[in-house]
């Protein structure tokens, strides 16, 4: 019986080719779309799952406001680099503490014998704990000994092949050059780790162990700031070791004030509040400290996926329950001939098996096709056949087709199976209402999909338009940033090179921002302000625009002492025409400065468009804040500055050999922000015009099949004197109440989703109209055109054809 059914699933779907390649085309787009997200699901919840010790190790957060974008407190993953040493002696719950030095900058130099210097990310300096909590496997040394001396390192395998072409590489040396004018450190190999085969939190390509991490610095009130981790022996209560770490965390805050001569109380006021806790590893990853999460920024995507297959499913649904009538005949037929409910269900059920099998290995073949590109979008390295966990892929893949083959398949067989064999036979199915009502249910729902996603290009398309015109607040023309810290001497010799117009630094820029907390005392109020310093001409380099007042200039001595410009955030914070006015500011030793405001610029952005523009107060230093802040603004005054920049690299290898020249231009810096936007939008556009192809197509099949079964009543009104245009008409009209239906229902849909999409934007368009009137004009003469084409087929056929057997 099971043949004999295959054998009929066959000749049928031979029998209708067009519409069998329609469902499984439209099938194998879902499930890739799909599969696609599957994959990426399953690499994101794969972090930190390289060894089943870890479920052991702890990261430590502490709740801070230092170098958060905002200025307000957030469980961070930097925390005071005493807390280690705290954490060893007065909390049991755990036996081994490590700290892990954050890595700044772009990497470290790398030199080996008399090689030119490479540049190397991911060399992370660490105690010598690191292999006590972090369970590695060495493949040269070992654990216990790899770290144990100041000045060694331990790489990763692939590191080891990149550097020297193989990894016997134990007891070699190079010279690591952590900064342009650092003399360097003579690192020894003391150890080889194989590579891990799933992501980490911690990414690294090699460990050093210099030294630094070992001693804290003396004075109690050291605002030095390296990772933590801890490891327990086995599982602890979590709940009760955050209480002992909050307890000894406040202690060591209440110690730490009492030494600087600051109040507790008066530190934490305002809501802010001590806090000190462990979170395992496996949830470091899922839980960024200044951004949305993994499986909050692929919501949108991961719902687009599951619109795409149900759009799929809706089309198998249609186009099957729309062929019942040609079907009807052969189910009457079996039913008169003894055959059960339970046989012609399981007939049905086996023809939309062979479809979906048929669209599941198309999906295979798609999924690699498609898969560099995708890896290019999200900037992963994914793998179908070479993965880790294609075992676990493929069981949810087959949970994924039997789930498609039901949806797809139960409704249309329980429709065909359960039909009356009397009106079929006597002719009367055809005019029945069964399954028209579901059909056009569907319609409509693909529509409502296809509509919404038409609106969300619209408006995506124009919200980006937006940001990328958007007055900026700065000339981000003809500057770059060379990435390295403030030195007189490089920034004489290249201020004399032709071509460059000023040469400066500071500690807010796009792309590398520094944003630090300071409090203010204006007219007898506190008042926060993000706190920037420049060099005297760092403004003029940015080419930021002046609202009043003036800028910094050498020609005023007081500019380097007690003179501050504003931005248009902190003047409209503090009150109208701030030019001349001067507010307070208590210093480390508990003096009062005052300071007086010479100018208001306009806002200019140094972080996303998700963000707004801090109150910003400038204030004049000479090496911009700090000498490490790795911004070393250039600005020309010619628009072809390449061999400028070749120059000025000329001047750096002869003072820096030993560390790689790197540069960035302000537009590339511009252009990185609006990339992940940029990424959404074209996942958007694609996905977008699957689901409307797919709709069409769909629409397309299921206006034939309607076509055919009104032939003969075409045949009659020909007959009777009706034009092919009233036909065209009379096909169209049905299809069109529902396309008109779906727009209606889509529009307030579409409102909501886009307006929560542009509410993520500090900076955004208000919701235009035309977006919506654009779709809806588009889905409308779509199907129109699209119905039409196969109604006029039907309206010029000869009525002697389709009436030649009444």
């Amino acid at each position: 019986m099971f043949k004999l059914n295959l054998k009929i699933a066959w000749r049928n779907l031979w029998k209708n080719k067009v519409y069998a390649a329609i469902n499984i085309g439209g099938l194998a787009l879902g499930l890739t779309a799909f599969v696609l997200m599957l994959l990426y699901i399953n690499y994101e919840k794969s972090y930190d799952n390289w060894s089943p010790d870890l479920k052991n190790v702890y990261q430590i957060r502490e709740k801070h406001d230092f170098f958060t974008p905002d200025n307000k407190e957030h469980w961070q993953e930097i925390s005071n680099s005493r807390i280690a040493g705290i954490i060893k002696e007065s909390v049991p719950q755990f036996t081994a503490v490590t700290k892990i030095d954050q890595e700044w900058g772009n990497g470290f130099s790398v030199k080996i014998d008399h090689a030119d210097p490479v540049m190397v990310k991911g060399i992370k300096d660490a105690d010598s704990a690191f292999f006590n909590v972090f369970p590695y496997q060495f493949i040269q040394g070992t654990a216990a000994n790899a770290l144990k001396e100041p000045n060694t390192v331990v790489i990763k395998q692939s590191l080891a092949n990149k550097l020297y072409g193989t990894d016997h590489v134990l007891g070699k040396e190079f010279k690591l050059v952590r900064w342009r004018d650092d003399t360097g450190n003579s690192l020894k190999i003391t150890g080889v780790i194989a590579d891990v085969n799933t992501p980490e939190s911690i990414q690294f390509n090699a460990v050093s162990h210099t030294g630094d991490q070992d001693h804290d610095p003396d004075q109690i009130g050291s605002s030095h700031y390296t990772q933590i981790y801890a490891k327990s022996e086995g599982d602890i209560d979590t709940l009760s070791a955050n209480k002992s770490l909050q307890k000894v965390y406040v202690d060591f805050k209440k110690k730490s004030f009492a030494a600087e001569k600051l109040s507790f109380k008066d530190v934490y006021k305002d809501g802010k509040s001590p806090g000190l806790k462990a979170i395992s590893l496996k949830d470091v990853h899922p839980n960024p400290p200044f951004s949305l999460n993994w499986l909050d920024k692929l919501k949108p995507v991961i719902g687009i996926s599951i619109f795409l297959l149900v759009v799929s499913i809706i089309n198998f649904i249609n186009l099957a329950t729309a062929q019942s009538v040609q079907r009807a005949k052969e189910v009457g037929v079996k039913k008169v001939l003894g055959a059960y409910k339970k046989q012609l269900i399981l007939q049905f059920l086996i023809e939309s098996t062979l479809q979906s099998i048929s669209a599941l290995f198309l999906s295979v073949i798609l999924i690699e096709i498609l898969l560099p590109a995708f890896n290019h979008q999200f900037n992963i390295t994914l793998s179908f056949w070479h993965n880790e966990y294609l075992f676990s892929i493929v069981l949810q893949l087959i949970a994924v087709f039997i789930v498609v083959t039901l949806l797809a398949g139960c409704y249309p067989a329980w429709i065909l199976s359960n039909c009356n064999p009397v009106s079929v036979l006597k002719g009367n199915y055809g005019n029945s209402l069964k399954g028209i009502t579901l059909r056009n249910v569907l319609v409509v729902f693909q529509f409502i999909i296809s509509v919404t996603f038409i609106i969300a290009i619209g408006v995506m398309h124009l919200q980006t338009k937006y940001i990328s015109g958007k007055d900026l607040g700065f000339d981000r023309d003809k500057l770059i940033n060379l990435r390295t810290g403030y030195d007189q001497n490089f920034a004489d010799k290249i201020r004399r090179i032709p071509g460059v117009q000023y040469v400066s630094t500071t500690t807010q820029v796009m792309g590398n921002a520094f944003n630090n907390k300071s409090k203010i005392i204006y007219k007898g109020r506190e008042v926060n302000l993000n706190g920037v310093t420049v060099t005297m001409d760092a403004l003029q380099t940015l080419g930021v625009k002046l609202v009043s007042g003036r800028l910094f200039a050498k020609e005023y001595v007081q500019d380097t002492i007690n003179s501050v410009v504003l931005n248009e955030a902190a003047a409209g914070l503090l009150g109208k025409n701030m030019v001349g006015q001067t507010y307070g500011k208590v210093d480390y030793q508990g003096k009062t400065i005052t300071f007086q405001v010479v100018g208001v610029i306009k806002n200019y952005h140094n972080e996303g468009f998700d963000k707004a523009v801090l109150p910003t107060v400038y204030k004049v230093s000479n090496l911009g804040g700090t000498s490490n802040t790795n911004n070393l603004l250039v600005r020309f005054d010619t628009k072809n500055y390449k061999g400028v920049i070749n120059k000025i690299e000329g001047e750096w290898k002869k003072l820096y050999p030993d560390f790689p020249f790197q540069y960035q231009s302000m537009d590339d810096a511009f252009s990185e922000i609006l990339e992940e936007n940029k990424r959404f939008m074209n996942m958007i556009v694609l996905f977008s015009v699957v689901s409307v192809s797919l709709s069409l197509l769909g629409l397309f099949a299921l206006s034939t099949f309607v076509a055919k079964r009104r032939t003969k009543e075409i045949a009659v009104r020909k007959v009777l004197g009706a034009s092919n245009f009233q036909i065209v008409n009379l096909l169209n009209k049905s299809f069109l109440i529902l396309v008109v239906t779906a727009n209606l229902i889509s529009w307030p849909i579409a409102y909501i989703l886009v307006k929560k999409w542009l509410e993520g934007f500090a900076y955004r368009i208000e919701l235009p109209l035309y977006p919506f009137l654009l779709s809806s004009t588009i889905s409308i003469v779509i199907a129109v055109l699209t119905v039409s084409i196969q109604a006029r087929k039907t309206a010029i056929a000869e009525p002697v054809v389709a009436l030649k057997y009444e």
